[in-house]
């Protein structure tokens, strides 16, 4: 049974990163924000630099940072060669500048998704637990801790995680939509991720990717005519934001069965640019002397 995952990055991140993709994978995926108030001694301490890193400068931002052994540049030094696709480089930064201070939350994240790609699991669970078991994390952080748990294969912590979001918050709309994600990988009852798929619904009806989760739930789960009838409140102009390819060419199926063919037809017209651009992507990258891996990214 496949679904849509959840929009969570597994550190930091400005760059573009619902239930759309596991964290690994980058079909609607996208990391959440940054926590700007956390990382304000960052911005202070290396303004320029920082900037660059706002604006997606990473390899500026290696120059600025690398000629600096400040704990400061060093956390930013490693936040943007994370970015970069570079984990033991980026980890090596990291572990230094936890050597002259405390590290900020971002840090950690950062930190323990850079043991995650290194496979050094255990190292990159315990980090991750830390974090969750201090209770102190924002939700915008608790999942993407819980992200990074389901990404080493423990989507029944990840799904933990964000119960104790729901906890202290019950109207994060993500935690619910992210729990149901993580309950179907647990092999939980798909009834559950159902439930809680439409709590998130209940809570950000305007949410295209909470609703296109639950139609591809549906779909896949015999119930096409509620599939269908889920799907009337979005536009062609919705769909145009869908970036799951699997996702599209299913609905489109069903809508064509269902004689919703203005849709059906922006699922497949979507579908199809996707793969241009997938495929573009692919040789470019195959193209260039020395491309970047972004294995692992979200």
């Amino acid at each position: 049974m496949e679904f849509i995952p959840p929009p969570q990055g597994s550190a930091p991140s400005e760059q573009s990163t619902g239930h759309p993709n596991p964290p690994t994978n980058t079909d609607d995926t996208k990391p959440a924000d940054k926590s700007q108030a956390a990382l304000n001694s960052l911005a202070t301490a290396q303004p320029d630099a920082w900037q660059r890193y706002k604006n997606g400068q990473l390899a500026e931002v290696v120059k600025l940072c690398s000629k600096s052994d400040s704990a400061d540049s060093l956390q930013l030094l490693g936040l943007a060669l994370h970015d970069l696709g570079r984990p033991l480089e980026a980890a090596d930064a990291f572990e230094k500048a936890s050597l002259l201070c405390p590290v900020q939350d971002e840090v950690r994240i950062a930190l323990a998704s850079c043991y995650a790609q290194l496979r050094r699991i255990d190292l990159a669970r315990e980090l991750y637990l830390q974090l969750a078991l201090s209770r102190r994390l924002s939700p915008t952080l608790m999942l993407q801790v819980a992200a990074g748990l389901e990404a080493i294969d423990a989507p029944q912590l990840a799904m933990q995680v964000c119960e104790w979001i729901t906890e202290q918050d019950e109207h994060v709309a993500q935690a619910y939509y992210d729990m149901g994600y993580y309950s179907a990988r647990s092999g939980q009852p798909l009834y559950m991720t159902e439930a809680l798929t439409c709590r998130a619904l209940q809570l950000d009806p305007a949410n295209v990717h909470y609703r296109i989760g639950l139609v591809s739930l549906l779909i896949q789960l015999d119930r096409e005519d509620e599939a269908a009838q889920a799907m009337q409140p979005l536009s062609v102009l919705d769909i145009r934001r869908v970036t799951c390819v699997s996702c599209l060419t299913r609905i489109a199926t069903v809508l064509a069965r269902k004689d919703m063919s203005q849709l059906a037809e922006a699922c497949v017209t979507r579908a199809d640019l996707l793969r241009q651009s997938k495929e573009a992507t692919s040789n470019n990258s195959t193209g260039s002397s020395n491309p970047i891996d972004t294995e692992g990214k979200r």
